[in-house]
């Protein structure tokens, strides 16, 4: 499965780097003006995912579970760095993974400020609009040292994970580092201990998730309705505008729901299963397979969904088509024309 994951993470990258370049260039040059400062959003998102698809790459992170533990394993094997740094890297993704979903909370703010024509767009207009792009930034530091500091590697856990380490990957839990920890521990007489430290990362984790959703959420429901209306009954507004909004927001909402189906509804499901006492084992592997997908597939619905985009995505690929037809000769045409050097009398 390690193999697997570190052909899978490495494929991912190359394709999210393809997708998210080829994204950039059509989002700084076929960009309607009408998109504002919304674009270097836009741009912001792909360098991220191009960034963390780098950092999985690299890594190749197992996210691994079994009774009441939740671990991120990192293999030592052919990495260059030392086990520090690769615990470090480890929680810079971390970071990543947990800075997400307060990245698509920044667009839909803005995508409801801009429909509902709120006053406090102007904020998104001034030297204040690179503070926005600080918030993700903010999430990620806040989810590192969630990891680096309250699921940080100890003897307790290294020593209740080493069996059940070895007989899914075959190796000894030193050929890895890992953040995480066992939430709670039931001894022989029934009684329950928590481990506070990682109680409070799963804590600090949900609730970092939820004041996301919340704020994704309410702005979404509120662009909806407000499109809704703008399509009814407002003469005031360009069809081309119209339509420009409904296809920024749709783009957005169908870029939410691949984070969090290949995300957040596979980590809630290991959580779930942790306070259980039902950690999947060696099926976790495929939480790391889905998380792997998702720089590939996340930057797709802006080339079919924004018809700037898309128009620029394939045209070259009709324009190709057209040529081939004209280019193309029936075999029994009946609409043959004389050639140009022979007089027909």
């Amino acid at each position: 499965m390690n193999k697997l994951l570190s052909v899978l993470d490495k494929a991912s990258c190359g394709f999210s780097f393809v997708f998210n370049s080829y994204l950039i260039y059509l989002i700084l040059t076929k960009s309607p003006k009408e998109f504002g400062v919304y674009k270097y959003f836009l741009v912001f998102t792909s360098v991220f995912e191009i960034a963390y698809s780098m950092l999985e790459a690299y890594l190749a992170p197992i996210h691994y579970s079994f009774g009441t533990t939740d671990l991120v394993l990192i293999s030592t094997s052919h990495k260059t760095f030392s086990r520090f740094t690769l615990l470090v890297l480890n929680s810079i993704y971390w970071g990543f993974y947990g800075s997400t979903l307060s990245i698509y909370a920044v667009h839909f703010i803005y995508r409801y400020l801009t429909v509902c024509k709120n006053h406090l767009i102007h904020i998104f207009n001034s030297w204040k609009f690179w503070l926005w792009l600080t918030i993700p930034l903010m999430v990620g530091i806040f989810w590192c040292f969630i990891g680096f500091y309250l699921c940080e590697p100890n003897s307790e856990t290294e020593k209740l994970s080493k069996k059940y380490i070895f007989e899914t990957f075959g190796e000894h839990i030193e050929h890895f580092v890992y953040l995480g920890g066992t939430v709670y521990t039931i001894l022989k007489d029934g009684t329950i201990i928590l481990h506070w430290k990682i109680v409070i990362g799963v804590m600090l984790m949900s609730l970092s998730i939820i004041v996301s959703f919340s704020i994704i959420l309410f702005c979404g429901i509120k662009c909806y309705h407000s499109i809704e209306i703008m399509m009814q009954t407002s003469s005031m507004v360009s069809s081309k505008a119209r339509s420009l909004q409904s296809q920024l927001y749709y783009a957005l909402v169908f870029q939410i729901i691949i984070p969090t189906v290949l995300l957040n509804v596979p980590l809630a499901v290991f959580f779930v299963l942790t306070l259980l006492n039902r950690g999947p084992g060696e099926y976790s592997a495929y939480l790391s397979l889905l998380i792997s997908l998702y720089p590939v597939i996340d930057p797709l619905p802006n080339f079919f969904i924004i018809s700037a985009y898309r128009k620029a995505a394939f045209g070259c690929f009709k324009w190709n088509r057209q040529l081939s037809d004209v280019n193309q000769v029936p075999p029994n045409s009946k609409n043959l024309v004389a050639p140009a050097n022979i007089s027909i009398k």
